[in-house]
């Protein structure tokens, strides 16, 4: 079986060397850390884990404690997370709270009895009330990601969400839409408020009335999106155009129009908050406002693995990360209307 001292006779360093590139225990140049990264998958050497654990108070094991593992956006962070963490010898363990403040306390205190090393968090609220709640069970170096947490001294990695929201409706009102019924998200959700606000400030700076009854409930959650956009669509005067603010609700508004016959977008637009993987296969390709994922998901990674190496505390910083509209075939005009589309 290969040893650390397979793996610095073949990096060509010393022992103690090998063993501070690998441990990430003391400051090694980027050559040094690729050479003996390349020792190791070269020779198969693998560090012992739990001894390493009891030596340094911590494992090499990052919490990821996502809000649903089934969503495709957080699926794709989970991956991006997993991919860099193996890059460095560390490993992920990724959690879906489902939305649940009881089960994220548990998740973290689990995650305090295997000495994680660090963590990156999409929050369940974003309240102070729950930010004391959270700052009980957080002692290792933390990230927040997509949301933050009021009273919370930690880094937060986010879209820029109430450009996101104002993106979207600007899109919609540039088409000549006035009637434009929007999904909300939960309450006490940061996201999906500054969303929101987006779409109060584009009808603002229009001149254009919001109607609340193109409010509806959607919770960041397909089947509650569903039934709002069959009651709306069921009334008087149903919108000409739907924003939902996340890609899950976007499903569940789609799944009503399907049910209720409208066509999409000769009926009726729909743009979303959120891509999907496969959208160029839907029908039609929506069109929506996307989250830079990738970047913010490295980014997360870097900055968590910055605080834990240099042992640093957190500045609060905020990295807002920059929407982008795509524009597919899932919008047009209103029907009779002779804007562009």
């Amino acid at each position: 079986m290969a040893t650390i001292k397979d793996v610095a006779r073949r990096a060509g360093v010393a022992i103690s060397t090998a063993s501070a590139a690998i441990n990430r225990s003391a400051p090694v140049s980027q050559d040094v850390i690729d050479r003996v990264e390349k020792a190791v998958r070269d020779i198969g050497y693998v560090p012992h884990g739990a001894a390493q654990s009891l030596r340094i108070g911590q494992s090499r094991l990052i919490g990821l404690i996502l809000p649903d593992i089934t969503n495709p956006h957080f699926s794709n962070v989970a991956k991006i997370v997993e991919s860099a963490c193996l890059k460095i010898g560390y490993m992920a363990a990724v959690y879906s709270t489902n939305e649940d403040f009881d089960r994220e306390r548990q998740i973290l205190r689990m995650m305090r009895a295997q000495r994680v090393a660090g963590l990156i968090i999409i929050p369940t609220r974003s309240d102070i009330e729950h930010g004391k709640r959270l700052a009980e069970e957080i002692h290792v170096p933390t990230i927040l990601l997509d949301s933050f947490v009021k009273g919370l001294p930690y880094d937060v990695i986010k879209l820029d969400n109430v450009r996101a929201g104002r993106l979207a409706t600007e899109y919609l009102l540039d088409l000549g839409h006035s009637r434009i019924a929007v999904t909300g998200g939960r309450d006490n959700i940061i996201t999906g408020e500054d969303r929101l606000r987006g779409y109060f400030e584009a009808h603002a700076a229009r001149g254009v009335a919001v109607q609340p009854r193109l409010q509806i409930a959607g919770r960041f959650l397909q089947a509650v999106a569903h039934e709002s956009t069959l009651a709306l669509m069921r009334a008087p005067e149903p919108p000409t155009a739907i924003f939902s603010l996340s890609n899950m609700m976007t499903l569940g508004v789609l799944n009503a129009l399907r049910e209720l016959k409208l066509s999409v977008p000769t009926d009726v637009s729909v743009i979303s908050i959120d891509d999907f993987d496969y959208a160029n296969i839907m029908n039609p390709p929506p069109t929506v406002v996307a989250a830079p994922v990738t970047e913010m998901a490295q980014t997360a990674i870097d900055q968590l693995f910055q605080q834990i190496l240099s042992k640093s505390k957190p500045t609060s910083s905020v990295a807002q990360f920059s929407p982008e509209l795509i524009v597919r075939e899932s919008c047009r005009s209103p029907a009779g209307d002779d804007h562009a589309s």
